[in-house]
């Protein structure tokens, strides 16, 4: 029963690490049975003979056990050694291994056998192998956190093989060791106890990945979905990592600052990271509360740190939960530093003790966190007013009251703060949802860029309380949706694209110093609208890729280069007023529209006659922005790689003619002269842009953090009625000869996002 070659190969893996010969285990084979010292031990029972090793990794001896009824006496009188214990009689392959290892605790499995041993010979049981053929991988999995974590080997109990449901039982059962958390645990070994290999295999097969996103995905048990051991682990590699390039003594100076959201775990997977971060003795700087995500970047820079840890999935369901990472310069980390930290990741899997910092029964720090949010948001608030605020706390005063929503979210308490420091009237808050639910129970999508569905109570506030401007933060306070009430009574809900513009135009305007000084950036999914406006006012533009990370680590290329950015946007009301943070703060970019409305107000004006006026100067651009849903990343590579065509892409889509397409997952730009792009590409990401002969724009590409196939189209014209009929007619194209959602089965979502043309 016992699979000879793969397991041989297995453990003579380990023993070539070591320089260990077949022929010295051989060798050495009869005088295994007479080793005394305390020692570990890797063991087979198929002829290819066991070696005995130090607690220093030196090669004490080896042996050859022929077959299973090697009982448990050969090492019932020793300490700190292996026991290997023979079970049954016909099922006597089925071994369970056991350990006496002083100074560590290991987790007993449930398993009756082997209860009855431990009961016997007073041994702690590393590993229940339930399944004859599988103590092998079990005994090997249970050495190499603490006899061999200096080699760099795959570590098969974190990435089984899914085609071996051995493989995947062994690791599963591994899982219950590790994971500190009582509920996952119960959903591993509910899995077990049913034979659900589908979920084994589904959440024990594949890591969550980190990326420059940090990790983001759904709650649960398993290597695949965020949980308290998937957070330790990621602390473990981060902590790592910050002492292998900065040193010791900076990290015990300078340290890390961790800020958490109101979602579900999120104050338990702040404080198992700071229990990573105080075990390896980096400073760690953790908010006593949860706080909006722009304050973590914030406080990395005032601090003066070495990184930022924000626990927070943003927008997304109930259901999920996230850790983004910010580097020393307030930004989010990309390249090479993800790959760094993932790195570091894996060479530090298995979970250390926390037990001297961190309460398991609990899952908090056994000391709670000295305080740090007032004199955090003081600092805060000092500096957002310094960047944004050119009314007098007068001026705004005498601007109506406006509707504003945290949206179940965390971004109450600092927007409130803002408003009273700006001296705008009490807004009418969405009571239901200033306070952080992480249940997000008046909402069907926690996210304000998805139109009415998650604004229904802001706009029945407004109408009860006759206001006519929405303000509404996402859960983490780092986007804002805007909204107005117009003559006719119905509510306009602005895309990002309008907001980004609606800013850029009053900060440019506003502005006092040198022009050609000035710069302002978006994503390069974002409308042009905003290179338009710099443009025509002599001010620089550059765009990026989608993301944040991008767009905050190019104004601080702008900065160096001695530009003043005004305002920097992605069209998913993301938005960032200066550099007051390194990343979208929905709280300041709130207080700055704040005060263009209170402009308004004393002009008689909204901000849909302030956007006419703006596309009156600068041209009508309207886009046209939806996504379908697409669970399956092989059905998202295959419609890409059909558009592709081989590298030869497509010349027209429906009636409209394409002039040139540029691939930022191959590299491929047909508008530039070698044919490659200037743009950062990579292959893990879907992202094609097509440019058609009549000046519109098309991107599809494959969301980073969701289920989602994106895409935006834009056109422009001086006339407002033909720019909209021709984008439906090419997005009717795009999604008619390139999407094609029935043909691939892609979900339509219940809601969209809202777009100007709609």
């Amino acid at each position: 029963g016992i699979n000879a070659e793969y397991m041989g190969s297995f453990l003579m893996e380990i023993l070539d690490a070591y320089g260990i010969t077949y022929e010295q285990v051989v060798k050495l084979n009869e005088e295994a049975i007479k080793a005394e010292k305390n020692c570990y031990a890797v063991y087979s029972n198929f002829h290819v003979g066991a070696a005995i090793l130090s607690g220093k990794g030196e090669i004490i001896t080896g042996g050859n056990v022929e077959n299973a009824s090697y009982g448990a006496t050969v090492c019932a009188e020793r300490s700190a050694v292996f026991n290997l214990v023979a079970h049954g009689e016909k099922e006597i392959r089925a071994i369970s291994v056991f350990i006496r290892a002083e100074g560590y605790e290991l987790f007993p499995m449930p398993c009756g056998m082997c209860r009855q041993v431990l009961s016997e010979f007073g041994f702690f049981p590393v590993i229940c192998c339930k399944s004859p053929t599988s103590f092998i991988v079990k005994t090997v999995s249970s050495l190499l956190p603490y006899t061999f974590r200096s080699l760099d080997l795959k570590p098969r109990y974190f990435a089984p093989n899914p085609n071996n449901i051995i493989e995947v039982i062994d690791a599963a059962q591994y899982y219950l060791q590790l994971d500190p958390y009582a509920p996952t645990r119960s959903q591993v070994e509910e899995w077990i106890a049913h034979d659900d290999y589908a979920s084994l295999r589904k959440y024990l097969c594949k890591r969550i990945d980190f990326g420059t996103a940090g990790l983001r995905g759904e709650m649960g048990a398993g290597y695949s979905r965020m949980n308290y051991l998937v957070v330790q682990q990621t602390s473990q590699g981060l902590a790592k990592c910050l002492l292998q390039v900065y040193g010791a003594d900076e990290c015990q100076n300078r340290g890390v600052v961790i800020g958490y959201d109101g979602r579900h775990n999120s104050k338990g997977y702040a404080h198992i990271s700071a229990a990573v971060f105080k075990y390896y003795n980096v400073k760690c700087l953790l908010f006593e509360d949860f706080v909006a995500t722009p304050i973590v970047p914030y406080s990395t820079l005032k601090y003066k740190c070495l990184a930022g840890v924000m626990v927070t999935a943003s927008h997304n369901p109930k259901q999920d939960n996230g850790y983004k990472v910010y580097w020393t310069n307030g930004a989010q980390i990309i390249e090479p530093n993800d790959k760094n930290i993932r790195e570091h990741i894996q060479r530090n899997l298995p979970p250390l003790d926390l037990g001297e910092h961190f309460c398991y029964q609990k899952m908090l720090l056994k000391t709670p966190p000295e305080p740090l949010l007032q004199k955090t948001l003081e600092s805060y608030l000092s500096d957002a007013l310094k960047r944004i605020q050119r009314n007098t706390p007068e001026e705004n005063s005498k601007a109506k009251s406006f509707v504003y929503t945290a949206m179940h979210g965390v971004g109450y308490v600092f927007a409130k703060a803002i408003f009273q420091k700006m001296g705008f009237k009490e807004p009418a808050y969405v009571k239901e949802q200033i306070f952080p639910d992480p249940e997000f129970s008046t909402v069907t999508y926690p996210n304000p860029e998805e139109g009415e569905g998650s604004l229904n109570l802001a706009i029945q506030t407004g109408n009860r309380e006759n206001c006519d401007v929405i303000f509404a933060n996402d859960p983490d306070a780092d986007r804002l949706a805007l909204s107005e009430k117009g003559k006719d009574g119905k509510w306009k809900i602005f895309t990002g694209d309008q907001i980004g513009s609606i800013l850029a135009h009053y900060l440019i305007t506003q502005e006092k110093g040198d022009l050609t000084k000035c710069a302002m950036v978006a994503s390069t999914v974002s409308s042009k609208l905003i290179k338009a406006i710099a443009e025509k006012n002599k001010a620089h533009f550059e765009e990026t890729l989608t993301g944040f990370k991008w767009i905050a680590n190019k104004v601080l290329d702008l900065e160096k280069a001695g530009y003043n950015v005004l305002v920097s946007y992605e069209e998913a009301i993301g938005f960032c007023i200066g550099n007051i943070v390194r990343d979208k703060d929905g709280v300041t970019a709130a207080a700055c529209l704040g005060e263009l409305y209170a402009q308004l107000c004393a002009k008689g004006m909204s901000f849909s006659d302030y956007l006419e006026e703006i596309y009156k100067i600068y041209g009508c651009y309207l886009t046209k922005n939806h996504y379908f849903l697409c669970y399956d990343p092989d059905k998202m590579k295959k419609i890409f790689d059909v558009i592709r065509n081989g590298g030869n892409y497509p010349t027209k889509c429906g009636e409209f003619a394409i002039k040139n397409i540029r691939d930022l997952t191959t590299g491929y730009d047909s508008s530039q002269p070698n044919k490659k792009a200037i743009l950062p590409t990579s292959s893990s990401t879907q992202m094609l842009t097509f440019f058609f002969e009549n000046g519109a724009t098309c991107t599809i590409r494959g969301s980073g953090t969701e289920p989602k196939l994106k895409f935006y189209i834009e056109y422009h014209d001086n006339e407002k009625e033909k720019t909209m009929e021709v984008l439906k007619q090419i997005h009717a194209a795009i999604v008619d000869n390139f999407l094609k959602p029935t043909f691939y089965g892609l979900d339509f979502p219940k809601a969209q996002i809202i777009t100007n043309s709609d």
